[in-house]
């Protein structure tokens, strides 16, 4: 029997005088992949930021509530300069270290070994992350937060530059780590093309309320074509 990871119940947000949504209310449950869509201005980055706050402060507020015991959120732009000193193996290891300790043991290497082969990345291992492509480093990025074995990812445009089949190949991949950890995924996306068929379920953020229900379910209203002009990074 499932279970609710997320709730949120009549919550409303606005700047200034501007309302941005107003009383909206829905539950997502665990070992989901959930889409979150909507145009730009529409709310999906205030959400998730209010989603990560409860998710990090485990406060049980009677508006959002979020059961995860370990989150992992890739942001949509991340630059880490082009003197970053760490390989891709090195940088993905990053994400198991939660004590802090110089060094990793055998279950922790075992982690990051699994991320990089998930993302196609271990024949890379050694590259060091300044000389990789932009779609390399997306999936360092995204294999750091896959290395955590997190309850809840929660991941940004992960594919905003990547072509239909590239977009094809990371939903794949993440769908087969969301499917073989239980875990629930959040993907907010403008791509709509592999929604119906890839995801669970989607939210959709418009006219400042959200609809939601099985991708299967998805309204026209909500799709979008993924632009053919978009620029191939891998």
């Amino acid at each position: 029997m499932m279970t609710e990871q997320i709730q949120v119940n009549h919550y409303t947000v606005s700047f200034g005088k501007k309302m941005i949504l107003k009383d909206v209310s829905f539950a997502l449950p665990t070992d989901q992949l959930t889409v979150v869509l909507g145009e730009n201005g529409a709310g999906k980055t205030t959400l998730i930021k209010a989603l990560i706050q409860a998710a990090l402060t485990g406060e049980k507020a009677e508006t959002i509530q979020v059961h995860a015991n370990k989150l992992a959120y890739v942001p949509q732009f991340r630059d880490l300069g082009d003197d970053y000193p760490l390989s891709i193996k090195a940088f993905v290891g990053l994400g198991v270290r939660d004590k802090g300790l110089p060094w990793l043991n055998q279950e922790e290497k075992a982690r990051v070994s699994d991320a990089l082969n998930r993302l196609d990345l271990s024949e890379l291992a050694d590259l060091p992350l300044a000389k990789a492509s932009g779609g390399q480093k997306q999936r360092a990025y995204i294999a750091q937060a896959l290395a955590k074995k997190p309850d809840l990812l929660i991941l940004d445009e992960p594919s905003s530059a990547l072509d239909s089949l590239h977009t094809a190949e990371l939903v794949a991949q993440i769908r087969k780590a969301q499917q073989d950890w239980k875990i629930g995924v959040l993907w907010i996306s403008h791509d709509t093309s592999w929604v119906k068929k890839s995801a669970d379920s989607y939210l959709w953020l418009h006219d400042k309320t959200i609809t939601t229900g099985p991708a299967i379910e998805l309204p026209d209203g909500a799709s979008s074509k993924h632009s053919e002009e978009v620029k191939h990074v891998l």
